[in-house]
């Protein structure tokens, strides 16, 4: 394993994927179980796997932007990175709605409007075709967001905290305005969903996996600069919020305390053995999971529901099922993200055809001062 290699971003990925599959697992289990994550005391935190890819995004992000990138470079090379697997897991939707029209996914409708939005990964207020991507749709904005930073400021200390504070402020005025934290039912239009988007809670999970990276390794003095102005912004933005409204913020608060506890333990997760190889596995392919894990269990839920299996048979079921949409997710990196991935590296073939930009350079790890 390269030294360099941040494995314990890998398990937290790992982890995020588990986790929104085994929140998924109802769909295994619907037809003979009464028992549903959906249901459960657990039901406010369930898929918290998506806030943490959110905030391990951010992290991410930052680490690897560079002072030479380009705006447009580095949302070109981002966005073709999650493209390919994307459109594919897309068009299956739409080939088996042509074959069955009768079966609607998340109820999409198949639209030329709602198509191109899909495809484009723009701003809805619903789900989009393939309803796992709609996370994509804000994973797409912070790319959007950083490509402005690069193509007006650049990507000095300064414009990298103001990126923060920019983040911060629009996830604050979200909460205190109550937007929703996810799809909602209703068409409206491209500009309606935009500002949903912008204005979106989601934006403090970015906002905070950013500035951890920023902050790494800061003097207390600076650290208490940067993070109380942004701990009272969001103290207002919780004092506005409408009743009942702040379950964003907490699920990012939960999420934000499992990604500092893997940080923590980064180097009792860097040993060399089978469980390790495994995790980080599953965490490079966690992209390829999260967008098919849905088809795995929609199938096998819709298979076992004609056998008349027990309530009894729910929790083998489930850990069956989970290990299987781990593994298909696995097949689909190894087989296809993995190898199209390659041609999108520098030196791939796309490249060398001038047919992509090139790549995104990693920024040079914060300097840590010795004591004395």
């Amino acid at each position: 394993m390269q030294p360099s290699r941040r494995l314990e971003l890998q398990w937290l990925r790992a982890f995020a994927a588990s986790e929104v599959v085994l929140c998924h697992s109802d769909l295994l289990t619907k037809h003979f179980s009464d028992f549903a994550i959906a249901r459960s005391w657990y039901q406010p935190f369930s898929a918290l796997g998506v806030e943490l890819f959110f905030i391990v995004s951010g992290y991410v992000i930052a680490m690897r932007v560079g002072t030479k990138d380009t705006g447009g470079s580095f949302f070109a090379a981002r966005v073709l990175r999650l493209l390919p697997m994307y459109w594919l897991f897309t068009s299956i939707v739409v080939a088996v709605y042509l074959v069955k029209p009768a079966w609607h996914l998340m109820g999409f409708s198949p639209d030329p409007i709602s198509m191109a939005k899909t495809y484009l990964i723009l701003p809805q207020q619903g789900f989009p075709i393939l309803g796992v991507g709609w996370t994509l749709e804000h994973e797409v904005l912070f790319y959007l967001g950083v490509a402005l930073m690069l193509a007006t400021v650049g990507s000095g200390r300064g414009a990298r905290l103001g990126l923060a504070w920019l983040l911060t402020g629009l996830g604050a005025i979200g909460l205190a305005l109550g937007s929703p934290a996810g799809p909602i039912a209703g068409g409206g239009t491209l500009g309606a969903a935009f500002l949903t988007h912008v204005f979106n809670p989601f934006m403090l999970a970015f906002a905070l996996g950013w500035l951890v990276r920023e902050l790494e390794g800061r003097k207390p003095a600076e650290l208490a600069l940067q993070l109380l102005p942004l701990t009272l912004l969001l103290l207002w933005a919780a004092w506005e919020a409408p009743a009942g409204k702040l379950m964003p913020l907490w699920r990012i608060a939960a999420a934000g305390l499992v990604f500092a506890g893997f940080l923590l333990c980064r180097h009792a997760l860097e040993k060399e053995n089978r469980l390790g190889r495994t995790m980080v596995l599953l965490g490079e392919a966690s992209f390829s999971i999260y967008l098919s894990h849905w088809f795995v269990l929609s199938a096998g839920g819709k298979l076992l529901g004609h056998f008349g299996m027990p309530a009894s048979y729910d929790l083998p079921v489930r850990l069956v099922g989970v290990a299987l949409a781990l593994a298909v997710g696995v097949a689909f990196y190894v087989a296809l993200e993995k190898p199209v991935d390659r041609w999108l590296r520098p030196g791939g073939r796309l490249r060398s055809f001038g047919l992509l930009p090139p790549a995104v350079t990693p920024a040079p790890a914060p300097i840590r001062k010795k004591p004395g």
